[in-house]
C-alpha cells in the first residue's frame, strides 16, 4: 500500500490518493460511511445532517481533490469489514466521478475473507465484482532462500531513503560500508537460517511474513549502524537476537490464525441463529 502512494503521484501527475479504512460493523449505513470518508480526506466544513447533502459533500470533496490529475485513487485497507451495500454506494460514487471525466482506481487491501467474498459477489452480484475484484492477488509470505534474497537487495539497489536523496536503505544507514561494497543480500543466507533456527524449522512449511522481516532489519539497523566501517560484516548472532527481540516467537501460524477465524465465524452464526 505505501509503496503504491509513493508511486501513483509520481506515475499520474497531480492524482489524489485516498486510503479509507472501514471498522468492522454489524448494520451497514451509507450515511456513516460517507461521514468516514469525509474525516479520511480532511473535510473542514460542517457536515450536512440529511443523506443527499453528505453525499453531494463527498461527491463534491472527491472531485476537487482529483481534479488537477483526472485520477482517483481510492485504496481501501481492511476491505474484509465492508458489506456488499458499503460497495453499492462506493460504486455510486464511482460513477458520478466517471460521468465527471474523473478515473477512479480502486484497490482492495484485506485479510483471506476477501477471497470468500469474492465467490459470494461473483455468483449474486457479479457486477460488484467486475467493479471492485476484477483481480485478486494473494500477497504470499517469503518462501525460501531466494525470496529473502529478493528483498534484501532492493534495500541495496532498489530503494530511496530519504526520498529524493539518491541513497538506497542500505547506503542510508551504512554509508562507508556501503561505499566499500558492503550489501545487505550477502546476509541473506544468515537471515533464513536464523529466522528457521528460531521458528524450529516452521519457516519452511509456513514461509515468513514480511512483518517479521522489516522488524528484524530495524533491530540489526538499530545495533549495527554505529560499526559503519569498511569490511563490515553482521554475525548470525545478531540476526538471532534480533528475531529473537522482535516477538516473532510467539506469532501466530497461519494455519492456527485461519482456524481461529474460522472457529470465530462458526461461533457468530450460531448466536445469530
Amino acid at each position: 500500500m505505501y509503496a503504491l502512494q509513493k508511486l501513483a503521484p509520481a506515475q499520474f501527475p497531480g492524482s489524489a490518493f485516498v486510503v479509507y479504512e472501514p471498522s468492522s460493523k454489524e448494520v451497514a449505513a451509507e450515511g456513516a460511511l460517507i461521514e468516514d470518508l469525509l474525516s479520511t480526506i480532511d473535510y473542514e466544513p460542517r457536515v450536512l445532517r440529511s443523506l443527499a447533502g453528505k453525499r453531494d459533500q463527498l461527491l463534491r470533496a472527491l472531485y476537487a481533490m482529483s481534479l488537477a490529475g483526472k485520477h482517483l485513487f481510492l485504496v481501501i485497507d481492511e476491505a474484509q469489514n465492508l458489506h456488499a451495500k458499503d460497495l453499492g454506494w462506493l460504486k455510486r460514487v464511482v460513477n458520478w466521478l466517471n460521468v465527471h471525466e474523473i478515473k477512479v482506481t480502486v484497490v482492495l487491501f484485506g485479510q483471506m475473507q476477501l477471497c470468500s467474498m469474492h465467490q459470494s459477489f461473483m455468483a449474486e452480484m457479479p457486477d460488484l465484482t467486475i467493479r471492485f475484484m476484477a483481480e485478486l492477488i494473494e500477497f504470499r509470505s517469503l518462501q525460501d532462500l531466494s525470496d529473502i534474497r529478493a528483498v534484501l537487495a532492493s534495500c541495496d539497489e532498489e530503494t530511496e531513503y530519504p526520498q529524493g536523496s539518491g541513497w538506497s536503505y542500505t547506503e542510508y544507514l551504512w554509508p562507508c560500508a556501503h561505499a566499500n561494497g558492503f550489501r545487505l543480500a550477502s546476509c541473506a543466507k544468515d537471515v533464513f537460517e536464523a529466522f528457521r533456527l528460531q521458528s524450529g524449522g516452521a519457516v519452511d512449511s509456513e514461509g515468513i511474513s514480511m512483518q517479521w522481516i522489516a522488524e528484524a532489519l530495524m533491530l540489526v539497523a538499530q545495533e549495527s549502524e554505529r560499526n559503519d566501517v569498511p569490511g563490515l560484516k553482521i554475525p548470525r548472532e545478531v540476526w538471532e537476537r534480533a528475531i529473537q527481540d522482535s516477538g516473532y516467537g510467539s506469532r501466530t501460524p497461519p494455519a492456527l490464525a485461519a482456524t481461529a477465524a474460522g472457529r470465530a465465524r462458526s461461533a457468530r452464526r450460531a448466536r445469530a441463529q
